[in-house]
């Protein structure tokens, strides 16, 4: 799988409030509306793959196996931080089927 992904916001525009209520006007105050469009810009690449298989002994006996790969690329890491990775993944079964 692979995902390129961008994101971002060019205003954000709220009704008229009542200034009266503080706990409204601090919740919605516009004194940092011009921080949202800058926060708001998300670029990111994800890649998954993944590889797997199964092998019968018997007809009733078996193994499978699977291997995974994954990496992200956070292109803009202002919101989160940092999120650039790589993870392996792997698995191994032995199974009987009754």
């Amino acid at each position: 799988m692979y995902n390129d992904a961008t994101a971002e916001m060019s205003g954000l525009y709220l009704s008229p409030i009542d200034t009266t209520d503080y706990i409204i006007n601090q919740l919605y105050s516009t004194d940092n509306l011009a921080r949202f469009s800058t926060y708001s810009d998300l670029s990111y690449e994800q890649i998954e793959c993944s590889l797997g298989g199964t092998y019968n002994f018997t007809r009733n006996l078996y193994l499978t196996a699977q291997a995974g790969f994954s990496q992200f690329v956070d292109d803009a890491p202002y919101v989160y931080g940092d999120q650039d990775g790589i993870s392996y993944s792997g698995s191994l079964g032995l199974g009987y089927r009754f």
